[in-house]
């Protein structure tokens, strides 16, 4: 904004041109890209989305597009819902690594993939669908002959007061279990072993390059590891932070993916997770940035349905999407209208303003 107006406008970021040359080649794009951050400057907020759903109506890669019905609101989901959100983050991972191993983004990634069934504050959590979601995102690494490690938390805490989040009890036994479809004359056979592994969270279970000595195979480093869920836990003396402190160090510069993670202090009896190192605990977990979401927005705090709408991410390089959900003349279904859109994570009273508007 010029000075004289910069009481009434923000400032925000110029977007970076290389993110827009590799996120879309089409005009379209680049335009409503731009027109987005000028709406956010003016304090348009409802024209973002307007801006969002004209890039979709022009040919443009459909940024924030949504698959209708979808029907979030009925627990369990159907498998095409599923697989649909399966396929997006998995895509996503899989750009994200791209870019990381080209040395665009960092390497410290996480994936907050929060519909119902995955969210675990609600009764319709469902441990199979995270673990679907594991499975798809790790078979696309190995189909392009990266080797992954799939790590799930181990116990923490000090002396007899040691546990496993109840969210992941039993995890890692049912991710050995799970049909990866790796038996012999399979679709992957030979995958589980080779190029998809698994092991808990810590430097031990990094695994690198080592040239094999008297006749024995090399040893073949992991390329990308995936972290279901760590999270610290409640009356536990102990943080999972420095696990994955270590592991970080251990790892390097190799890509490194949390799903759900949940890295807040929480309360403990001596206070160790709440005030000792709180500073550096928060700045590691910052880190960790976002390369997808989908997280359902809800009337209220305590009332999970009906699904107001959803805020979304697409993608390491994309813009930050809202949606509000709508249901269709006569019930014949339901659609996500794109309302607000920036370059940022979406602050709820900017948000919850242009959703009253709409």
């Amino acid at each position: 904004p010029v000075k004289g107006m910069r009481k009434k406008f923000i400032e925000l970021p110029p977007v970076d041109g290389a993110i827009l040359a590799r996120s879309s080649q089409l005009p379209i794009d680049d335009f409503v890209r731009r027109m987005v951050r000028l709406c956010n400057q003016a304090k348009a907020y409802s024209a973002t989305g307007k801006m969002i759903q004209l890039g979709v109506q022009l040919g443009g890669k459909g940024a924030g597009k949504l698959k209708d019905n979808m029907f979030l609101n009925q627990v369990p989901h159907n498998r095409y819902v599923r697989q649909y959100f399966y396929e997006m983050a998995a895509d996503a991972a899989l750009e994200a690594v791209v870019l990381c191993s080209a040395g665009f983004i960092s390497n410290r990634m996480k994936l907050q993939v929060m519909f119902p069934e995955m969210n675990p504050q609600m009764d319709s959590y469902r441990i199979g669908t995270l673990l679907e979601l594991t499975r798809t995102i790790a078979i696309r690494f190995a189909e392009q002959n990266l080797r992954v490690r799939v790590c799930v938390q181990g116990s923490i805490g000090q002396g007899i007061f040691t546990a496993i989040p109840k969210q992941l009890n039993g995890v890692a036994t049912i991710l050995k279990r799970m049909d990866w479809q790796s038996g012999e004359g399979e679709e992957n056979e030979g995958m589980v072993g080779d190029f998809v592994n698994f092991g808990h969270i810590g430097k031990e279970h990094v695994v690198n390059f080592k040239e094999g000595e008297g006749g024995e195979a090399d040893t073949q480093q992991d390329d990308v590891f995936i972290l279901i869920c760590p999270q610290n836990m409640q009356g536990i003396e102990s943080s999972i932070i420095p696990y994955l402190l270590e592991m970080t160090e251990a790892v390097g510069d190799r890509p490194m993916i949390l799903i759900n993670p949940d890295l807040v202090d929480k309360a403990s009896s001596q206070g160790q997770q709440s005030v000792r190192g709180r500073q550096d605990r928060i700045d590691f977990a910052n880190s960790f940035k976002t390369i997808f979401q989908f997280q359902n927005i809800y009337y209220s705090g305590t009332s999970y349905f009906p699904i107001l709408g959803a805020s979304t991410l697409l993608g390491p390089e994309e813009m930050w999407v809202s949606h509000q959900r709508r249901d269709l003349k006569g019930g014949k279904g339901e659609v996500y209208v794109p309302v607000y859109a920036s370059e940022s994570m979406p602050d709820s009273e900017v948000l919850m303003s242009t959703f009253s508007q709409q």
